[in-house]
């Protein structure tokens, strides 16, 4: 079970399910990085974040199908 914490709530957001939006990715070709916005859902709440700064390491292979892993890794700094 996940729990995460960012400074714009003042709440724990526990277990939610996460969805990735294909349409919102940024990437930083300069730096190899992308950034995802994502929703995290509990019951009775939603919260949109934006993910900045997540390494890859090719950007041509980045496609939907490795948004949610990619969207996991840039969650983990935010794990509480």
């Amino acid at each position: 079970m996940a729990t995460y914490k960012f400074e714009q709530f003042n709440v724990e957001i526990v277990d939610p399910t996460i969805t990735v939006n294909p349409s919102q990715i940024k990437v930083n070709a300069l730096d190899n990085t992308i950034s995802l916005y994502v929703l995290l859902e509990v019951e009775g709440a939603k919260f949109g974040v934006l993910l900045e700064d997540i390494p890859v390491e090719n950007l041509n292979y980045e496609g939907e199908t490795n948004l949610m892993e990619r969207a996991l890794e840039g969650l983990k700094k935010y794990e509480a």
